[in-house]
This record gives structure tokens, sequence and C-alpha cells, in this order.
């Protein structure tokens, strides 16, 4: 089979005078394996990897910071530090691919927050 995910995106803004919009696209993508993690984690507040289980491949992943008031940092690392890709406000849900050989890591800001991260196999 092929095209065994697909993602949907658009967005629209109206704000005053501006206005604006990204019509809603789909992409699809294959998965060689059929594998998925889904896990709630709590992240702290020092830098810590996330870890996906069975998923040897990580692929597509969905994060979700469940806090209702503090946001996460996560970037990746190829065996050091850290390095800070994007911030994960409260309530805000990001759609990433991580690069083969990467390994994602978080990193809360002021308290642990809790964070769903959904992971599918390459």
């Amino acid at each position: 089979m092929a095209s065994e995910i697909t993602v949907s995106v658009g967005v629209s803004v109206v704000n005053g005078n501006l206005r604006a919009q990204f019509p809603q696209v789909s992409l699809t993508r294959d998965q060689a394996a059929a594998g998925m993690s889904d896990q709630v984690l709590s992240i702290g507040t020092s830098e810590e990897n996330v870890a996906f289980g069975d998923v040897s491949a990580p692929g597509l992943t969905v994060l979700h910071n469940l806090d209702s008031s503090n946001y996460v940092l996560y970037g990746v690392s190829d065996g050091g530090t850290m390095k800070d890709l994007c911030q994960l406000n409260a309530g805000d849900k990001h759609v990433i691919r991580i690069g083969s050989g990467k390994t994602l890591r978080m990193k809360a800001n002021a308290a642990a927050c809790k964070v769903r991260v959904f992971c599918l196999e390459s």
C-alpha cells in the first residue's frame, strides 16, 4: 500500500483589518511498517529525551501541550545538548517530523508539564 498517513492543515485569521487565509491542504505519506506510540509524558525543567517504545524509526509526530499556563521547549539532539527548535505554548499542538538519527528532547519552562506525544513509525 501507499499513502497510509494523511495530514490536513488550514489557517485563517481575522484581526481588525488583517484578514488572511491559507487554504486547507492535505498531504499524504507512506508508512513502511505499521507502528505507533501514543503517550502522555511529564516533562520537567531539565532537558530529557523522548522515547517512543517499540517505534524504531520515529516519523510524523504530533506534540500537544496539555498544561494550561506553562510552555515547553523542544528540539533535537544528535548525542549532545538539545538544539531548541520551537516553543510549545500551553494548549498548542505541533506536527513535526523527526530526522533520521536525531533524538527528540523537551524541557518545560517554569514547572513540569504534561505533553501528549503521538508518533507514527516512518
